[in-house]
C-alpha cells in the first residue's frame, strides 16, 4: 500500500481504529464483553501472525486454509472493473483456516482484509463428545460471565447460551456476540463480530477505488 493510499484512507479508518475486537485484540477476556472473549485462544481482531503465535503455542495444526486477496488488490481490480489499468501486485491474505485443536475438536476461524491486513472476524470451536451440559454451564460461566437472561436453556441436544454484553441477547446481530450450543455430543460455540463489520471494509475499498479510478459519466 503507497503512503500517500494510506493517509487517504486514515480518515475513513477513524471510527474503526482502536475498536476493541475489530482490528485491536483485547489483552485478557473481560467477563460479559463479547469483543474481549477467546475461544480456542483465538481472539477476535487477530492478524494473521497473531494467529499462527496461536497455533504454535497451543500444538494445533492446520488441516486447510484459503487465501484471498489483499485490500490494495481488491481496490486494484474494482478499478480495473472501471476502465482503469492498475496492475496487481499478486500479494494474498488469510481468509480461512480449519484446524485440529489436538485434543479431538476442531477450530474454524475467518478473517477479514482491512487496509492494514486481514484480522480475525468470527471464530467457531467444535468441541469433542463427552460434557455433559452442567459441566458445560459451570466451564462457560467461569471463562464468560453469566450469559444472558433469555438463553441457557437445556432440552435433548444440551445446553443453549448466549453472550453479547447485554441482558437479552434475541435478535441481536447488530452486537458483538458468543453462542453456544452444547452437550454430551459436542456441538457448536460461535464468535461472531456485530453483523454489517465486512460491509465496512468494501465501502472503504469503494472509497479508494473511487479515489483512484476514472470518472466518467452513466450510460443509460
Amino acid at each position: 500500500m503507497t503512503h500517500t493510499m494510506a493517509l487517504v484512507l486514515a480518515a475513513a479508518l477513524a471510527a474503526a481504529t482502536g475498536q476493541v475486537g475489530v482490528n485491536t485484540v483485547a489483552p485478557q477476556t473481560v467477563k460479559g464483553v463479547p469483543a474481549t472473549f477467546d475461544l480456542g485462544g483465538f481472539r477476535l481482531g487477530m492478524t494473521e501472525e497473531e494467529a499462527q503465535r496461536v497455533l504454535k503455542a497451543r500444538g494445533m495444526t492446520v488441516r486447510r486454509s484459503s487465501r484471498t486477496d489483499t485490500f490494495d488488490d481488491r481496490v486494484r481490480k474494482l478499478v480495473n472493473m472501471r476502465g482503469g489499468r492498475r496492475p496487481l501486485r499478486g500479494d494474498s491474505v488469510l481468509d480461512s483456516a480449519d484446524i485440529d485443536d489436538g485434543r479431538g475438536g476442531r477450530i474454524m476461524i475467518r478473517m477479514l482484509g482491512w487496509p492494514e491486513g486481514a484480522r480475525i472476524r468470527g471464530v467457531t470451536y467444535l468441541p469433542p463428545a463427552g460434557t455433559d451440559p452442567a459441566k458445560w454451564r459451570s466451564l462457560l460461566a467461569d471463562k464468560y460471565g453469566m450469559h444472558s437472561k433469555d438463553s441457557g436453556a437445556v432440552d435433548g441436544d444440551g445446553l443453549h447460551a448466549r453472550w453479547c454484553g447485554q441482558a437479552a441477547c434475541l435478535g441481536e446481530g447488530s452486537v458483538f456476540r458468543l453462542g453456544a450450543d452444547v452437550g454430551p455430543l459436542g456441538g457448536q460455540i460461535t464468535l461472531a463480530q456485530p453483523d454489517g463489520t465486512s460491509q465496512r471494509v468494501t465501502t472503504l475499498v469503494e472509497q479508494e477505488a473511487l479515489r483512484q479510478g476514472k470518472r466518467s459519466a452513466p450510460s443509460l
